[in-house]
Parts: structure tokens; sequence; C-alpha cells
């Protein structure tokens, strides 16, 4: 079990022996069934929804989810799961329904309230009303947008990828305590938008940002730049006469030879966006420990990642004889670990500051106890008693906030493939990391315009989902 090391000179390891044994007794009795009770997380309520995800059990998944009771705080991510789940059974305009139900309340809940920031102080993090991580709330427009081009309305797709980009700026220009403020895939998808618009410029604007992007991600995500994004780089540098931004581009990649832009016009492409396995689902570990000089518990609690497999190693698709294969443009476990490591100093020390409050509260009590009661006797055991009250409040009031839109994928993948203007049936194979086969899905009478993109989506998740590491 990990555990908090720095807390303040003040506390120190929880050691009941360091009460008198009467009411050491009673205090391990109140503490065992709080410490029971609180290893039980918000990201548990999820393991049946996903169960069902993994089985292919799509209708089922979604019942579930209606069914389970939803507080106002997490009206959020129950609209952000709905939405997911729908897009996996392929209903794209109720998909996009939920995911815009989930951006309006973002934007009414984004301007915390006063009375939400007591709460979340005074008693734990998970009170407020969750808002979505930085990164989650760019994945909901660029899910949006991807659910428009399965349904063939780029413009549509356009406003979202639009949006994303003034999120992105946003984050950069006032968050410090995040190491997120940029999404390379949401860019490529922008550059990939405008591209099928013919928007050249902006086209060529957005690629050029994904490539910075991937360049400063790789700290974390270590992910390279994508073969196809590299490809997009000379094309259209070429194409705008940047002759020498296409030589940079062209040594740095080591390519000389690309589909320019003219040729890629006369045919179209298969776009195959691959959403793999689960994102890292969010658990909590704590201490438990006494106030040296009051000998009132407290526990500090906070999140960490567990991280679920990715069960693709990569996509194959086929048509007419012509293949791509598949590379990684989105690590969304490395981007949320960063993002939480980021986070983490202010996370410790809300955390810590909670429980100086908490224990100075505690203190006030006992005080308060023993002073009414006349007799010096009852009234320090009194004292005591309503110190392992609070012992008690303290512990089960203490709480990380596990809560995250689990059913994103860990990792997102791109294959696109050029064919000939004309209906074709499309065939994707999926591969494990050793190199076998574990799925194929046919696309049949896919239509494919010159100059167009036609964009195919699949979130594949493991038949069998790790189970959670109890860390109470």
């Amino acid at each position: 079990m990990a555990v908090v090391h720095t807390v303040g000179r003040r506390f120190l390891p929880a050691a009941p022996s360091l009460l008198p044994g009467g009411v050491r007794r009673v205090f391990l009795l109140l503490l065992l069934p709080v410490l029971v009770a609180g290893c039980a997380t918000f990201s548990d309520s999820m393991s049946p929804i996903e169960r069902d995800l993994a089985a292919q059990r799509y209708d089922d998944a979604l019942a579930v989810l209606e069914k389970q009771s939803h507080s106002e705080r997490d009206h959020v991510l129950y609209l952000l799961n709905k939405g997911m789940i729908q897009q996996i059974r392929g209903d794209y305009a109720a998909s996009n329904d939920a995911f815009e139900a989930a951006k309006k309340l973002m934007r009414e809940l984004y301007a915390t309230s006063v009375s939400e920031q007591t709460l979340t102080f005074v008693i734990n993090d998970a009170t407020r009303s969750y808002v979505g991580e930085e990164y989650e709330q760019v994945l909901l427009n660029v899910y949006k947008a991807i659910n428009y081009l399965e349904l063939g309305t780029p413009d549509e797709a356009r406003v979202e990828a639009l949006q994303a980009e003034l999120k992105m700026r946003e984050f950069a220009e006032n968050l410090k305590s995040s190491s997120y403020s940029d999404d390379a895939f949401g860019r490529y998808m922008a550059g990939m938008i405008y591209e099928q618009l013919g928007e050249w410029s902006d086209a060529l604007i957005s690629y050029r940002k994904a490539y910075e992007a991937y360049k400063r991600q790789k700290v974390y995500a270590r992910v390279p730049v994508p073969p196809f994004l590299q490809q997009d780089l000379l094309r259209l540098t070429e194409r705008e006469g940047l002759t020498d931004e296409n030589q940079q581009y062209r040594r740095e990649f080591g390519i000389e030879r690309w589909t320019s832009a003219g040729d890629l016009a006369k045919s179209g492409e298969v776009v195959f966006i691959l959403s793999n396995g689960l994102a890292p689902i969010l658990r909590e570990h704590s201490r438990a420990m006494v106030d040296a000089a009051t000998r009132i518990g407290v526990r500090i609690s906070l999140p960490y990642y567990q991280s679920r497999p990715a069960p693709i190693g990569r996509a194959v698709v086929s048509a007419d004889g012509a293949s791509a294969s598949s590379a990684v443009f989105e690590d969304i476990d490395a981007i949320a670990r960063g993002n939480l490591d980021a986070k983490m100093p202010t996370i410790i020390a809300r955390a810590i500051a909670r429980q100086v409050v908490k224990v100075q509260a505690a203190r006030a009590t006992q005080r308060a106890v023993q002073n009414s009661n006349r007799n010096r006797e009852n009234g320090a055991l009194l004292g005591a008693l309503a110190g392992l009250a609070m012992t008690a409040v303290n512990i089960a009031t203490e709480r990380a906030d596990t809560r995250s839109w689990t059913t994103l994928p860990r990792e997102i993948q791109v294959a696109r493939i050029a064919l000939p203007p004309g209906r074709h049936n499309v065939e994707v194979k999926l591969y494990d990391a050793s190199g076998g086969v574990i799925a194929t899905r046919t696309y049949p009478d896919v239509d494919v315009q010159a100059g167009g993109k036609s964009y195919l989506s699949l979130h594949w998740m493991p038949s069998q989902l790790p189970q959670p590491r109890r860390t109470p």
C-alpha cells in the first residue's frame, strides 16, 4: 500500500497504543468499519458497466448506467459515459446529444461557487461538482467531431475542432498547475477536417501545431510524430510552395517520396480511428495518523492511477489490394498520469491543510465537552470519547477524488488509406502486441469520393479487465 510520507511534523503514524486501554478498544471498534467502508470508491461503480462493454453487451452497459443513482455533482460524468457508450453502440446522434448536454453543464459549473470550494476544503475534494479534467474537456469536443464525421457532416465537426482549439488556448494562458495545455490528436483531427473542407492553410497550421505538440509531450507521453502526420506536412508544405519548410521535414523524417495533394485529390481516403482499451482508473491510497499533541486521529487520502491494458497492438486496414497499418496518435494513459502528477503538490497541500482544520475543530470539541462537565474524571472520559467520535468523522469524510471519465480509451490509433472513388468493402484486422489476430471487422459498401474522407471508428477493449487493487 502506498503511503504519504510528508505530512508535517505534528502528525505521527497512527498508534492506538497512545490511547488509554479501554478507550483504545473503542477507538479500534470505531475505526475498523470506517476503514472497511472507505475502501469503495466512485470508480468501483463503473466496474459492472465496463464488464458489459468488454463483453460487447452495449445495451446492457447503457441500462446499468441508467439504473445507477447519480448525484447532481456527478452528472457531467454520467453524461460523458452515456455519450461514449452510445458512440460505441453506433448511435452517433444520441451520443452527441449526451455530449452536448455534458458540454453545456461543464460551462455552467466551470465557475465553481464559493460554497463548493469551502465544502471541498472542509470535507474532501470529491464534494465539488465534477467539470472534467482539461484533457477530458478537449476530448469531449474531439469525440463529438468524430461522431459528426461518422454522420457525414464535416461542417459540424469543424465547429467542435474550433471549440477544442479555444479551450487549449485558454488552458495554455490560465493554467499553471497542469501539464496539459495542448492536445496533439485534437490538433491533428482539426487538420484533417480543414483539409477535407479545402481549407488548406488552416489545415497546415493545425498539422504544424500537432507536430509541435507531439515533440513537447515526448517527455511523458512517448508518442513520436506519427508517419501519417509526416506525410501531411510534406504534402501541404509542397502544395503551399513552402520549399524551405518542406526540405526541413524531409531531412528530419528521412522521407523523399509522398503522395502529392494533386494525386490525393483524384482519389479519396478512408480514415480508421481506433479507441484502444480503457483509460486508467483513479484509485485512492490512504494513511491513518494521530496528531501528537491531541491524540486525535486523521487520515490523508490521495488519488493514483491504475492502468488498464491496451488490447490492440496495431490495426491493418485494407481494401482492393491497398493496406495501411495504424499508428498511435494519443496516449491518454500517459496524459492522465502527467496531469495528475502536475496537480499532486496542490492536492497534497490541500489535504494537509484540511486535516489541520479538522484537528483544531476536534480539539475545540474536546475542550468544550470537558469544560461543560463539573466532574473532572467524567469530563476527561467524555472528552476522550468526543475525540474518538471526531476521529471517526474525520477518517470517514477524508476521501480522495477518484472520479474520471473511465470509458475513454487508453490510447487512440489512426490508419489512413487512399482509394479510388467508388464503393469499397473495407477490412480491418486487429492484432495483439505479439502479432496474433484478435478480430476482423468488415465494413461493406464504404462510399469514397474524390478528394473526400470517409471515417470509420471502433472502440475495442480487453475481454478481461484487471481487478482493482483495494488499498483503503
